[in-house]
């Protein structure tokens, strides 16, 4: 038999840390309120606080990209807009027209064939109005 533990052995690493004695009665009560020890709750938090972090840090350099690319002279002139697409955003991203942060998940309009431009729901509509009042 190996000496070397297999990873699936090992105990979790145990983490301490100071709080003030508010925050420990509000995490002692959101605990008692969920049904969950106190211990579950934090790990829990850092879990998920971990995974959103990082998924916003990737969508809004993503964001920052798309909106440096609807800004660069190649975008605006070398593929002009012939048409929008609807579509359901994959990541967050900024309306072209009004600056509308626009959340993962929400419909939007792409910019077609370019694709770097988005519109927002409401500016789509006016463009739709505009384009049926002319």
């Amino acid at each position: 038999m190996s000496d070397a533990k297999n990873s699936d052995d090992k105990k979790p690493v145990v983490i301490h840390t100071r709080v003030n004695e508010d925050l420990d009665a509000e995490i002692r009560r959101r605990a008692n309120t969920l049904g969950v020890s106190v211990s579950n709750l934090v790990r829990n938090i850092l879990q998920h606080t971990f995974g959103l972090v990082g998924d916003i840090v990737a969508d809004s350099a993503n964001v920052a990209r798309s909106a440096r690319a609807m800004r660069s002279p190649a975008a605006t002139t070398d593929a002009p807009v012939v048409g929008w697409q609807e579509a359901i955003l994959a990541i967050n991203a900024v309306c072209a027209k009004c600056n509308a942060i626009l959340k993962k998940g929400t419909p939007a309009a792409i910019a077609v064939p370019s694709g770097n431009a988005v519109l927002c729901d409401k500016c789509l509509t006016e463009l739709e109005h505009a384009s049926h009042d002319e």
